[in-house]
């Protein structure tokens, strides 16, 4: 059983993603999904920074952090 402040935190979390985009003015450059886990990578144009997003079930965010322009790139160039 949840409590209220887990509850609202979960909820938290899905608003920041969906809202991420719009509220960084960052654009996504590459989505991977991986059974119940996706990854995401967003690129800041001003910022010149790269965002790594695992989202889980019902889009809940489950680690967002900044990586470097080599580790984006060694991402998205992995083959499955």
């Amino acid at each position: 059983m949840h409590d209220a402040h887990t509850v609202m935190m979960e909820k938290l979390k899905r608003i920041k993603l969906e809202l991420y985009n719009l509220k960084t003015r960052a654009r996504k450059i590459f989505m991977r999904g991986y059974e119940d886990i996706t990854m995401l990578i967003y690129y800041h144009d001003l910022k010149e920074a790269f965002r790594l997003l695992l989202v889980g079930r019902n889009d809940m965010l489950l680690l967002e952090r900044e990586i470097s322009r080599e580790e984006a790139f060694r991402i998205i160039n992995t083959r499955k």
